[in-house]
């Protein structure tokens, strides 16, 4: 069975641990040894060389032990280095869009790039400076209601939230780098806290809200899970030093002495630096450590409750520091949770063959490295080229061209082309949102060949990126408003017709061509009376005046073209239409000249008289001219000069005008009721005429 190798890079000292994996794991052997100088801080390698000697110690230490030769270790970040941050973001639609798998990684990507900015604003670090080892969804939202997925949904705005964790990139360089001066190959990175909750909770449990603490010499670590996902980071610059070095200048003891007297329970004896023997009670060394372990434990459960927001349903303590006498008790009043809730957690408690000398809760982390190293659940450093310039990333197992870029600080915008700008524009008091055109996705490619974010890569792999190009900003005039918007429209006769709209941007009058700004503010409004409307669609409703002169007088008449029906009502006077209006219009025809002139004419007489036994009508009164020609009274009406001439009483002369005698008649006699008449007897009605000819 192949030995493996894992190496726990602390503060105050480095472990080395060798096992075995068959049915479960089992440790065969184990080396340590504290920094000869203080080359760490808080978990940062401020001394690469000095680690290295330290890292280096334990290998041959291990090697010399086991017999073996080692090239290669597991190995685990400090969670103190870690970073959480909430991100957000939002894409917004013209229309209502189907949300694809693109749309949503743009998505969460955007999210864990705002992330990404706002932990550089608060470090003063540029992005490329950390590299994000995950992510997790919390919340979608489509159109402002949280839903389980996005995809295939249909919406207007789709927006998510998550919460990203980063690793400073130095942190992974300077750990990579001591293990290299060290001589050994880093064979898998995981993070403490991670091995830490895999290792001491089981699968079932990790449901559970749970507050993991890493006690240890001069940190304590923290970290937050909630169904089955670290949601959170935190460290307090107080542990178990804080206790030991109270207990130095109490007692007057060297460190080692101090620790020992830390972790002991009841009455002790021990010597000081002076030769002097002391027998101490139990009740005494509370006394002088209570105000050390009530400072640790308020720093500590002040800082599970900021990163919470509320007491955790479990805490769990590991690291040496843990057995500070009485620190559980006190957790558990900070915290207001029962005392039971919190455990310390050794390797007796592990599903691990451990020697006798590896059940302390300081061995959890190193073991937990292990574990990770057996089940492989971390990550491997790798080098690949992006754009010509050499980037080191954390290889899962598989890794594509898309975590590149998440962990290399790459904008997504870069990769899909950022979409235009886009305008909002409030219409008559509703916001109307125009987005700017979609961006043309970048041009991948791996080794040389056209390749997508889906693409696998592996160590020494060259990535170029030519980035996504942003698209057109949006450029909407009134035209294309009007177009997406329903006209306002009226009826007329049964035929629907569009009113003519007043265009108005922030109070000014615009055109159908003016183009429309971000932010503007529209009115649409259509005031268009009755008559102008009929006009635009060639009906001429209103009255007209009609100008004449008879016998060289002026004279006017008003003539009404049509009667107009408004929503069933008749309407004589110009108004202004509303949409929806329902017109009717019934046409009246164009007036005769007797319509117009009317009594001007004057009386118009007849008589009926007997000529030779037949009824004949005559006719007498005025002759009716225009312009000096003779016209009927029937006749359409023109504008012009119109003239009247009186006719005397008809004669008997009018008679022979309307019979016809013959081209050889001679007249000779005419009888007027049964007397002789001349032509000139003026006749009136009933009259008789006999008239006799050859």
């Amino acid at each position: 069975m192949k030995e493996l190798v894992g190496i726990d890079v602390g503060t105050r000292s480095i472990k080395g641990l060798v096992g075995i994996s068959d049915k479960r794991l089992k440790i065969t052997g184990f080396s340590i040894r504290e920094h000869p100088t203080r080359a760490m801080f808080d978990g940062q390698i401020h001394n690469v060389p000095q680690v290295a000697d330290s890292i280096k110690f334990v290998k041959e230490a291990l090697e010399k032990k086991m017999k073996i030769k080692i090239t290669e270790a597991a190995t685990a970040v400090a969670g103190r280095v870690l970073l959480t941050k909430r991100g957000r973001s939002q894409i917004e639609f013209p229309l209502f869009t189907l949300i694809t798998e693109s749309y949503v990684n743009s998505l969460e990507w955007n999210a864990v790039y705002s992330a990404r900015n706002l932990l550089q604003s608060e470090n003063e670090m540029e992005t490329w400076d950390y590299i994000c080892v995950g992510y997790s969804v919390t919340r979608y939202s489509l159109d402002g209601v949280q839903v389980e997925s996005l995809l295939g949904q249909r919406g207007r705005f789709i927006s998510c939230e998550v919460i990203a964790t980063f690793l400073p990139r130095i942190v992974i360089d300077a750990l990579v780098s001591a293990f290299d001066y060290a001589g050994l190959k880093v064979a898998l990175m995981t993070l403490e806290p991670i091995a830490a909750m895999d290792l001491v909770v089981s699968p079932d449990l990790r449901r559970l809200n749970i507050a993991l603490v890493d006690i240890g010499a001069g940190t304590s670590d923290i970290a937050i899970s909630k169904d089955g996902t670290v949601l959170g980071y935190g460290m307090v610059p107080f542990a178990g030093d804080e206790v030991t070095e109270l207990i130095m200048k109490e007692f007057l003891v060297d460190f080692s002495t101090a620790e020992t007297i830390k972790k002991s329970r009841g009455d002790f004896s021990f010597k000081d630096i002076l030769g002097k023997t002391h027998n101490i009670k139990e009740g005494m060394l509370l006394e002088v450590i209570d105000p050390a372990v009530e400072s640790i434990a308020l720093k500590i459960g002040g800082k599970i409750l900021e990163l919470n927001e509320k007491p955790p349903e479990v805490v769990i303590c590991i690291g040496g520091g843990s057995l500070t006498p009485y620190l559980k008790e006190k957790l558990s009043g900070i915290l207001n949770i029962p005392e039971d809730r919190i455990a310390i957690k050794g390797g007796d408690s592990l599903d691990v063959s451990l020697g006798k000398r590896l059940g302390g809760p300081e061995w959890i982390t190193p073991v937990g490295i292990l574990n990770a190293y057996q089940n492989r659940r971390g990550f491997i450093p790798i080098e690949v080229w992006l754009n010509g310039e050499k980037i080191r990333i954390l290889d899962t197992g598989i890794i594509t061209v898309r975590d590149l870029i998440l962990s290399s600080g790459f904008s997504p915008w870069l990769i899909y082309g950022e979409p235009g700008r886009g305008i909002s524009v409030e219409v008559n008091g509703d916001i109307k949102i125009f987005s700017g055109e979609k961006g043309k996705p970048a041009i991948i490619a791996v080794n040389g060949n056209r390749a997508s974010l889906d693409t696998r890569i592996s160590m020494g792999d060259e990535v170029k990126i030519i980035p996504g190009e942003r698209g057109l900003d949006a450029m909407i005039s009134i035209e294309d408003l009007m177009n997406t918007i329903e006209a306002p429209r009226v009826r007329v006769n049964g035929r629907e017709y569009e009113l003519p709209v007043d265009v108005l941007i922030d109070g000014r009058p615009a055109s159908r061509n003016t183009i429309i700004y971000d932010r503007a503010k529209i009115e649409l409004k259509s005031k268009i009376s009755l008559y102008r409307f009929l006009k635009s669609i060639d009906i001429h409703p209103e009255s007209q005046i009609l100008r004449y002169r008879l016998n060289g007088a002026e004279h006017t008449f008003k003539w009404n073209p049509a009667v107009i029906y408004l929503n069933g009502r008749i309407i004589t006077e110009d108004i202004t239409l509303n949409p929806g209006d329902i017109i009717e219009i019934q046409t009246n025809p164009f007036p005769a000249v007797r319509d117009v002139l009317g009594k001007d004419l004057g009386e118009n007489f007849s008589m009926s008289i007997k000529v030779n036994g037949e009824e004949l009508k005559l006719n007498y009164g005025k002759v009716l001219t225009f312009n000096g020609k003779e016209i009927s009274p029937d006749e359409p009406f023109v504008e012009g000069d119109y003239n009247t001439t009186s006719v005397y009483q008809p004669i008997l002369a009018d008679v022979l005008t309307c019979i016809s005698l013959g081209d050889d008649a001679q007249i000779r006699d005419i009888l007027l009721n049964g007397e002789e008449a001349s032509f000139s007897s003026p006749l009136k009605d009933g009259d008789q005429i006999e008239i006799r000819w050859r």
